[in-house]
């Protein structure tokens, strides 16, 4: 339960530190001048640096939550004829994935901050190259929906561990995640790193799921826990006495 519930706590915690501590919400316009974003990052450098170490530190709540719904899926292929986990190492693969770049995006802007006397074209790029890393990095996130969804639609027991209307939302949140891909491109506009096809409806979409996914493992594992700690019916040869 606690692996259920650091997801939810990961976007609480990783979102007070990225948005009303380090400022990057809404993000900055991709068309700001090298010397706007220089400008940002002088009058707010003590801000951004704490913002984004505790994004960093708030990122791994992420790390048991992915592990607890590739348990989830292993449970699934385990029970369809003993089929090993691959979904479910190839979902935690992609996990491992976005971790790094989630990572990665904190330090181009904690590095941005480093040194006052950095040329300010250099810290554009640093910063420039943490938001399109941020929205942009949606091959390996598209995986694990793709998994989830595929693992939900296949559990075909009495009592599946997700519905199959969450394997549907899944891939809905999969696709809609892939908006930002194409971010590179746009300095304006709905598909630019700030805008609503790049950056809002990935975000919402990602926070939805969270939250939904932490509700329906919440009531499973609780199911689960309750089906196998009830004792077992015993066989007709186990009556008798045999061993």
């Amino acid at each position: 339960m606690l692996c259920v519930w650091a997801g939810p706590v990961f976007l609480v915690v990783y979102g007070a530190f990225f948005w009303p501590v380090a400022g990057f919400l809404p993000p900055s316009p991709p068309s700001w001048t090298a010397a706007q974003t220089a400008a940002f990052y002088a009058e707010h450098t003590t801000a951004i640096r704490v913002g984004q170490i505790g994004a960093l530190i708030a990122s791994v709540l992420l790390i048991p939550f992915w592990a607890v719904i590739s348990g989830q899926i292993a449970r699934i292929e385990r029970a369809h004829r003993g089929r090993p986990p691959v979904l479910a190492l190839a979902q935690f693969g992609g996990a491992i994935l976005l971790q790094v770049f989630f990572v990665l995006c904190g330090m181009f802007w904690i590095i941005a901050t480093f040194r006052p006397e950095l040329d300010p074209a250099a810290v554009r790029l640093l910063h420039d190259a943490g938001w399109l890393m941020f929205v942009m990095v949606f091959p390996g996130y598209v995986l694990q929906m793709c998994c989830v969804g595929i693992a939900a639609l296949s559990d075909d027991g009495p009592r599946p561990v997700w519905p199959r209307w969450a394997g549907y939302l899944s891939f809905w949140v999969g696709a809609g995640g892939a908006g930002g891909g194409i971010a590179v491109f746009f300095k304006s506009g709905p598909f630019a790193w700030n805008g609503i096809v790049g950056f809002y409806l990935p975000v919402l979409l990602f926070v939805g799921w969270v939250i939904t996914m932490a509700g329906l493992m919440h009531a499973g594992i609780k199911r689960q826990a309750e089906e196998d700690g009830t004792p077992r019916p015993s066989t007709e040869r186990e009556s008798a006495g045999v061993r």
